[in-house]
């Protein structure tokens, strides 16, 4: 494989630690039941007969409708709050691998991992994410393979070289 050199966009940041972290994904699936439990009462109640007022209606009603956009909104705001406050997620990355190992540069570190320590990779639409344990992940974005050629030499050496046991 080439040397490949990128900057990542926040579009990919998100995508990569929403992808990389399943209890995110969970968390935004559960929210969106919680919205849709809350439509259904709030309809429920707006239909019947029985329509309580009253002092604090307005905060009661409103509390759990700001807890769900809340809930629905954490991943994307884990995901601001890590790229606005590490600034090395912005610089330069190169990356190559090889048949013995991964590498990866940045400004402040050159790291190189041979693949038996490499756990499990997935693939997203713009994405490789590969693992070296369950709460760590390299982002590869597939833009900076330089054609489809490559990205299938990437994906295959990644099926050969990493043993998916989690």
């Amino acid at each position: 494989m080439n040397r490949l050199e990128f900057k990542y966009t926040f579009k990919e940041f998100f995508e990569g630690t929403r992808n990389a972290n399943r209890s995110l994904r969970i968390l935004s699936v559960f929210g969106v039941v919680y919205i849709a439990l809350l439509l259904f009462l709030f309809l429920m109640r707006y239909f019947s007969e029985e329509q309580e007022g009253g002092p604090g209606s307005v905060t009661s009603n409103l509390t759990p409708w700001l807890i769900g956009v809340f809930w629905v909104s954490l991943p994307l705001l884990q995901a601001w709050l890590a790229w606005r406050g590490n600034p090395s997620v912005k610089e330069v990355i190169r990356c190559w691998a090889d048949e013995e190992s991964f590498s990866l540069q940045t400004t402040n570190s050159d790291t190189t991992i041979k693949w038996p320590a490499f756990i499990k990779f997935r693939e997203t639409r713009n994405l490789f994410l590969v693992y070296p344990s369950k709460q760590i992940c390299y982002l590869i974005p597939k833009r900076a393979f330089t054609d489809e050629g490559q990205v299938k030499e990437f994906r295959e050496l990644l099926r050969r070289k990493i043993n998916q046991r989690q």
